[in-house]
């Protein structure tokens, strides 16, 4: 019986549109705010980075001078100033890491100083674009705010044996400085790591931020109730309407075009759709109503013999006729039902068929020799141009089977002394041509669009089924491509067919 969604009913809420419109609403107007709290999260890792990165360095640049350490003359016991590899090793470090390294002696003084600290990175580009560029002092300018080195916290820890480390933001909470103090033989080094942070925007809009949501809460809400009226409501009618032509023995294509230009837009197209339904359904119709026609004669050619087998002996002459006629009419039948089964696996697509590279120009060449052949055809001179090579993807067999039918159709109405031509060339947008021109009478203009259909035939039913041009049209549509007749009466037809051209390798 399926669900209440196939049977028209309503959806559950939370999987409805209704629903997914006012969580939009609602997620859009919380959007900055987790944003903002998002971001908060990243200054607390850039934070972390910056005192490991600082603590980090001056570990590794206090190792690098105590392993050159004595290269200079020492000073009544005092530690030997670092010579030039060291201070090298040490310049090399804050090149590499990006931040600033001074080197000191016992009493804090600097002996030198590598300043290579951009106060920038990729997060704080990023908090620029979102967020504001943020203005911040220089670090020079806030160092220089800190005092003399030696007067400071972290120094005076450092003095007691023991690495220091803190992190400080200037007073417009725009640039965040981590510094780090590692002693070493020759005295110590201080490292200093900054960013310019966005902390002052994020602190404000985290006030900020809730009470507007507040604010604009009922506002979003209302919006989101306006949005569902106008376009949600509308689609979900549409929607009954259309599941309603499901009970409707022969649906018609009568969806009123109502509300909004998208909503007219989309019932439009279910019209559209119900209309090619209905003309599939009427082809349908009028496929069974000529197959059982085409099989009534045959059975009744069969039955006839049979009643007259029945009613008295027959003669020798009689009997060759009936058996003939049996022959005939189980022959017919045969070959109709084999038709019916190729053209229902080719409109279905040939799914389950295997593909391959095939070149239908030598197959085209192929088929005009065993024609020629062909005592049926003895005086129809066939000729065959274009490339020499021409190659699709699909099924053999199948393109052998359009091939012989165009063939064998173009044959048959050109007649004796007629001619028939076929070109095969490769066109523009990678696309295979093949054109099968014939010297016949030409295909009538009420006729013209008709030729392709199953059962139609201007030869009579005794010299064909009118299956075979119906054939084609199925195969070649399952190979992704396209058939086309044209005719000027009186001066035969052509059927051109195109195919997608088979790709390089």
């Amino acid at each position: 019986m399926g669900d209440g969604r196939a049977q028209g009913g309503p959806l559950p809420f939370f999987r409805s549109l209704r629903f997914r419109v006012t969580a939009l609403v609602v997620a859009v107007l919380f959007a900055p705010t987790l944003l903002v709290l998002a971001w908060l999260s990243v200054e607390r890792r850039v934070l972390s980075h910056l005192v490991a990165n600082a603590e980090f360095c001056a570990r590794v640049a206090a190792a690098a001078l105590d392993e050159h350490e004595g290269a200079a003359a020492p000073h009544e016991g005092a530690a030997a100033p670092p010579d030039a590899r060291a201070l090298a090793a040490v310049r090399a470090v804050a090149e590499e890491h990006l931040l600033r390294l001074r080197v000191l002696d016992a009493a804090g003084a600097v002996v030198a100083d590598f300043d290579y600290d951009q106060g920038t990175d990729l997060s704080q580009r990023i908090g620029d674009l979102l967020l504001g560029a943020v203005e911040a002092e220089a670090l020079e300018t806030f160092d220089a705010s800190l005092g003399p080195i030696a007067e400071r916290p972290e120094f005076q820890g450092a003095q007691q044996g023991t690495p220091q480390r803190n992190c400080q933001l200037t007073k417009n909470a725009s640039l965040l400085v981590c510094h780090a103090v590692h002693p070493s033989r020759h005295g110590y080094v201080y490292a200093q790591d900054s960013s310019r942070r966005p902390v002052a925007h994020l602190l404000y809009l985290r006030i900020e931020l809730p009470r507007l949501v507040a604010i604009t809460l009922p506002l979003s809400l209302l919006l989101a109730l306006w949005l569902t009226s106008r376009f949600v409501r509308p689609l979900e009618a549409l929607r009954r309407r259309a599941l309603a032509k499901i009970h409707e023995p022969t649906p018609s294509a009568d969806l009123p075009l109502q509300g909004s230009a998208e909503m007219q837009d989309v019932a439009a197209a279910f019209n559209a759709l119900l209309a090619a339904l209905a003309e599939r359904r009427k082809a349908n119709e009028a496929f069974v109503a000529d197959l059982v026609h085409e099989f009534k004669n045959p059975v009744a050619t069969i039955r006839g013999c049979a009643d007259a087998l029945a009613e008295a002996p027959a003669e020798r002459e009689r009997a060759a006729r009936l058996s003939r006629l049996l022959k005939e009419s189980s022959h017919r039948l045969d070959t109709l039902v084999s038709q019916f089964l190729e053209l229902a696996r080719a409109e279905a697509g040939m799914l389950h068929e295997a593909r391959e590279r095939v070149d239908v120009a030598a197959l085209a060449r192929g088929l005009v020799v065993a024609m020629a052949d062909d005592e049926r055809f003895a005086r129809v001179r066939f000729t065959v141009s274009g490339a020499a090579s021409a190659r699709v993807v699909g099924v053999a067999y199948r393109f052998e089977s359009v091939l012989r039918n165009l063939l064998e159709n173009a044959a048959s109405f050109s007649g004796d002394g007629g001619k028939v031509h076929v070109s095969v060339d490769v066109v523009e947008g990678g696309r295979v041509e093949i054109r099968v021109s014939d010297t016949g009478p030409g295909i009538s203009a009420e006729d013209l669009p008709r030729v392709f259909d199953r059962f139609f035939t201007t030869r009579g039913r005794e010299q064909g089924s009118g299956l075979g041009l119906a054939l084609v049209r199925a195969i070649v549509e399952a190979h992704g491509g396209a058939v086309s007749a044209a005719s000027n009466p009186g001066r035969g037809a052509t059927f051109a067919v195109e195919l997608p051209l088979a790709p390089a390798g």
